[in-house]
């Protein structure tokens, strides 16, 4: 029993895995801050008596400097993230437009077929016609594949140079 030839598919596991990989760095990000904060926000309140009336005014410039470290690397965390989550979802809505233009021009071409099969006078014909119709179907289909592989190789070698950074 014979297998038949592995055709390579559209694979968009790259994609989600680098969407929730964003999410998990953002997430991260978030509960360092968060922990920060409340460490920050304990060292007010024990530092002043409990109360916790303590204003940021009365805070040490240690602990202000502190604090804008903690926020500019949060501010930070969210900026990459929607540019990364921006970045995909572009690319995923170019794919889509992409896609829909290429199985527009293969349905025009599908539609066009039984046309082009009447016309035909003799057996050669038509084989003719089936040869060229199969042989453009799998190169379209081809050269289709290497177009959507091409950014999303690239996408995903930027995302291992920047976390190797």
């Amino acid at each position: 029993m014979q297998q038949s030839p592995q055709h390579p598919t559209f694979d968009l596991s790259p994609v989600l895995k680098a969407y929730v990989e964003s999410i998990d760095i953002w997430k991260k990000n978030y509960e360092n801050l968060a922990k920060s904060a409340r460490e920050i926000q304990g060292f007010t309140v024990e530092g002043f008596g409990g109360n916790g009336a303590a204003s940021a005014s009365a805070l040490s410039a240690a602990a202000k400097t502190e604090i804008d470290a903690e926020k500019a690397v949060y501010d930070n965390a969210v900026a990459q993230w929607q540019k990364s989550g921006d970045d995909l979802f572009k690319r995923f809505v170019q794919h889509q437009v992409e896609l829909c233009r290429f199985f527009g021009n293969r349905w025009e071409q599908y539609l066009s077929l039984p046309d082009q099969v009447a016309q035909c006078r003799t057996v050669a014909e038509f084989g003719n016609l089936q040869q060229s119709f199969l042989t453009r179907f799998a190169s379209d289909y081809m050269q289709e594949g290497e177009k959507l592989a091409q950014p999303f190789a690239e996408y995903m070698a930027g995302l291992g140079n920047n976390n190797r950074a």
